[in-house]
């Protein structure tokens, strides 16, 4: 089992030693070093991720506690997640001098086996290597449209949906909008037909295909899918024929999504809902 790596309790003095604590710790394969987050650091990676009194907060690796204290602050609900139990007694000490105790608590834990369902933001200030190794929890088990934020490091594959290059850590303060599970093949229907939708998937990546399936009109025909965004659990795209413009606007959950679509058929404008089921599922 990884361990997360215990510094003595004061922040590194210079680079050199910050360096060679990072290099020495990612060969014996450790989670992080402790190297507190400067206070602007950690107000810009709570302003990119947006976060609110209606927010509850999780620090992943939480160190002396100042990510989860100053979300307190602005009135949002936190606890942190810490290795060492020296730090969890300090980061404790500091929300009660700070006045956010009812609203912040830290527990003694591995982070990888953190319960992380109820968070809306996780924060986190580790490795590249240990935020791979986090990053499968993570789509898992935070709800579509939780937000990830992290000081400096990446996620490889999956991309940031915001890059802040402001901060003064040399990496930027980088957020991701973990996405709905929607790849496969979906039955759509409208009010003028059912039709045939399947998506491609990577992160919150998507590429739709969309055919006509069932009952549709003639103005229908040739309809092909155009651009498609996945935010969180929301999903936008389009697609057009010959005669016909749409733009479908829904979310998608608990194995459905549904919403709007605009359609622009012979210069006349209308509104209607759209629901869809997976392809083998009762018809929607």
């Amino acid at each position: 089992m990884m361990r997360q790596l215990v510094f003595p309790r004061r922040p590194f003095a210079a680079a050199g030693l910050l360096i060679a604590a990072i290099a020495q710790a990612q060969t014996d394969g450790f989670v992080a070093p402790y190297v507190p987050t400067v206070e602007e650091d950690v107000e810009l990676m709570l302003d990119v991720a947006g976060v609110r009194p209606d927010d509850y907060v999780i620090d992943l690796g939480s160190g002396d506690g100042r990510i989860a204290i100053a979300a307190a602050r602005r009135g949002a609900l936190a606890h942190g997640v810490q290795l060492d139990p020296e730090l969890v007694e300090l980061a404790r000490a500091s929300a009660a001098r700070s006045g956010v105790s009812e609203r912040v608590a830290f527990l003694h834990g591995d982070i990888f086996e953190a319960d992380i369902g109820r968070a809306t933001v996780v924060t986190l200030y580790l490795f590249p290597d240990a935020n791979l190794m986090l990053r499968p929890k993570l789509l898992a088990e935070l709800r579509p449209g939780t937000r990830v934020v992290s000081n400096s490091f990446h996620m490889g594959e999956w991309q940031p949906d915001v890059h802040d290059t402001s901060a003064r850590s040399s990496g930027g303060v980088l957020l991701w909008i973990v996405p709905a599970r929607i790849e496969g093949e979906w039955l759509l229907e409208t009010d003028d037909g059912t039709f045939s939708l399947v998506v491609q998937q990577r992160f919150q990546e998507i590429d739709v295909d969309i055919s006509i399936d069932r009952d549709a009109t003639g103005s229908w025909s040739g309809l092909a899918a155009g651009s498609a965004t996945l935010t969180g659990d929301r999903i936008r795209f389009d697609a057009e024929s010959d005669t016909v413009r749409l733009s479908f606007d829904g979310r998608a959950g608990d194995g459905v999504m549904e919403g709007y679509v605009q359609m622009v058929h012979e210069q006349r404008f209308f509104v209607g809902r759209w629901r869809a089921l997976p392809a083998g599922a009762s018809s929607p």
